[in-house]
């Protein structure tokens, strides 16, 4: 099958922001870790299908690999249902090695993000912009990814720290996924190349969440999915992070939070990489 042409349609209004609908490497590093990020953005998963058109959990070879249906059969829906217990699967879409058809219910992500997001001025203006829907979204529905320049560790605790000097937003996320008793961790930063990803704000009681998604390479896309029925207007959010407290001196240096909801830990999330 040829490869599926993303669907992002999405554009920055400032200038000084590039628009990328996936994760690209951060700049040149001279390190192990920064060419391993580029392996890994041109490799291929191993993992295909051979399904004739729709995938099933009996036969298709990707769905086996993730434990279950990672969607609902009705409306391309995450399977909330499906991580229950000790044991958690990765969600591991079909691919451009697949011969099933893209009408395939296992191609969610891969697709694009969602049609009726806006990014426009929050009506507390401290927090700046956000994005809302201009329609109704069902409970379990892919929003979007959060997507821009996958940095190595020093890059990311170089920036950060730049941020703080010059009073910048800081956007690094930071996702820490466990196998085998082994941590594996991927840092993205959308601030100047990114997707319509980077405009969603946090909150302490978010209708989002992200959720690591594989498609074609090894290195999981930041997918957003509603986790809670959003209606029309409504501001887009997800937790940024942990809200440990840690000791003194990191709670004087963590920004005040501005989320207004009811669960509100008075301060932003600060986790460390």
């Amino acid at each position: 099958m040829d490869d599926n042409k993303m669907n992002d349609k999405y554009m920055h209004s400032y200038s000084n922001i590039i628009y990328v609908d996936e994760n690209i490497p951060g700049p040149f590093e001279d390190s192990v870790e920064y060419n391993n990020i580029v392996y890994n953005l041109n490799s291929r998963l191993l993992n295909y299908c051979k399904c004739d058109s729709i995938c099933t959990i009996e036969t298709c070879q990707c769905l086996i690999k993730s434990g279950d249906a990672n969607y609902e059969m009705e409306g391309y829906r995450l399977n909330f249902l499906k991580n229950t217990g000790n044991l958690s699967y990765p969600i591991i879409e079909c691919n451009s090695l697949c011969t099933c058809s893209e009408s395939c219910g296992n191609r969610v992500v891969q697709k694009g993000p969602i049609d009726c997001l806006e990014v426009k001025m929050c009506r507390n203006i401290s927090k700046g912009k956000g994005i809302f829907t201009t329609q109704f979204i069902p409970r379990g529905t892919f929003i979007c990814e959060y997507a821009g320049e996958i940095l190595t560790l020093e890059q990311a605790k170089k920036r950060h720290k730049l941020n703080e000097t010059l009073k910048k937003m800081n956007y690094i996320f930071c996702l820490n996924e466990y196998c085998n008793e082994t941590q594996l961790q991927m840092i993205v930063d959308p601030s100047e190349l990114g997707n319509i990803g980077r405009y969603i704000n946090h909150s302490c009681d978010p209708n989002c969440i992200i959720v690591p998604v594989r498609v074609d390479n090894p290195l999981p896309k930041l997918a957003i999915f509603s986790q809670e029925d959003i209606h029309y207007g409504s501001e887009i959010t997800y937790n940024y992070g942990s809200n440990s407290f840690g000791n003194s001196k990191e709670v004087e240096n963590r920004k005040k939070c501005l989320c207004s909801s009811n669960n509100c830990f008075g301060l932003m999330p600060s986790d460390k990489y």
